[in-house]
Formats: C-alpha cells, structure tokens, sequence
C-alpha cells in the first residue's frame, strides 16, 4: 500500500459525511414583488415557506423620487445584505449621510456597531419619530405588527438610540 492511500477512506469518509450529514445553513431570501392589488411587497422565504412583509403604501417619498416600488426595490436587498453579513439581529436609528451630499444627513433605521449605523436599511422623514418608526419596523420584522407600539424587544442601550431585537423567523410562526 502507497503512503497516501491510506488517507483516502477518511477522506472520502469526512467528505461524505460533510456533504450528506450536516443540515444546510438557514437561508432566508427577500424579495421585493407586486402582490395582485398591484402594491409593492417585500416578501421573505425560508425554506418552502414565503410571507408578505412589508406592503409599501406610503407616499410621502414620492417628492423625492422614492415612490412605493423602488422603496420596496432600496430596502429589500439592504434587508438582504444585514441578514448575510449577519447584523440583522437588532435594529435601531441615526443618521446616513446623503451620497451625494456628505453635509446632508436623513434619519435612518439601520442595524448597530456600537454607537453607529452599520448596514443602513430604511430612511425615515426628518418629520417621523424614530423611536416609534423603529418600533413599527422591527414589530413588522418579527412578524407581529399588531405589538408595534408595545414592542419589549426595544430599549435604550448603553445611552446609545432606541435599539430593537429582531427575529426574522417569528415571521414564519404566525
């Protein structure tokens, strides 16, 4: 027997039993869709289960060129990006500068690195009150909207913003 052939059955052994034995990492995959009354919808799929997640009804963008349908096209792949790069875990806001004006800022709902916005996700109006924005949209994201404004997953964490726990997979649950 050859030196290296007695490496082959372990190999082909931990080689099988990686490929056959260990379950597939949980993905989850959103999407923005137009649902049949013609809204835009982002959507959010789990295994052979998909949920509507946000509707994007709102219309108060439209002056600035972010009428319902590219919002749901903006938002749903930063949604996408938090989820794989792991910080969709928690919420909360702050301020993104404009990319095209770095003096300009906007109100944003963003996931945390310590004090700041790591992966923004969703611009609000100057006019909007973060903390109960932040509150409707992590209540939305853990598929329990109706406890938007009673949301005990959100506090005030070491005198940082409002910051609020997310379960994307209580969306399937409901």
């Amino acid at each position: 027997m050859k030196s290296y052939q007695w490496l082959l059955f372990p190999t082909l052994l931990i080689l099988n039993l990686t490929l056959t034995g260990c379950p597939e990492p949980e993905k989850v995959v959103f999407s923005c869709e137009t649902n049949s009354n013609e809204e835009s919808v982002t959507k959010v799929k789990y295994q052979d289960k998909t949920r509507d997640l946000i509707v994007w009804k709102r219309t108060e963008f439209v002056k600035a060129g972010f009428p319902p349908q590219r919002r749901c096209q903006e938002v749903t792949p930063k949604l996408q990006t938090a989820y794989n790069n792991g910080t969709l875990k928690s919420l909360t806001w702050g301020y993104t500068e404009a990319e095209n004006n770095p003096n300009k800022r906007f109100k944003s709902l963003c996931t945390p690195t310590g004090k700041d916005c790591h992966t923004l996700i969703l611009t609000l109006l100057e006019s909007d009150d973060p903390d109960v924005e932040l509150k409707a949209f992590t209540a939305v994201l853990n598929g329990d909207a109706s406890q938007a404004y009673q949301n005990s997953s959100c506090a005030v964490k070491n005198g940082s913003n409002l910051t609020c726990t997310v379960d994307i997979f209580k969306v399937f649950n409901k």
